[in-house]
């Protein structure tokens, strides 16, 4: 259970590292720039996703 619960928050942290990296470091001074904020939000999140699935977490 404490397992479980350790695996779950670690799965959070990672994917809110990420949206903080990527939130930071892409400032939306444009339309077009919003976009690829936006995509490689989707995108990252989809490949952690991904490597969660394959790796049994």
């Amino acid at each position: 259970m404490l397992l479980s619960m350790a695996s779950f928050i670690l799965k959070i942290f990672l994917i809110g590292a990420f949206w903080a990296f990527v939130w930071q470091y892409i400032e939306p001074k444009t339309q077009c720039m919003r976009l690829l904020r936006v995509g490689l939000l989707a995108l990252g999140l989809l490949a952690i996703l991904a490597a969660l699935r394959i790796t049994g977490q």
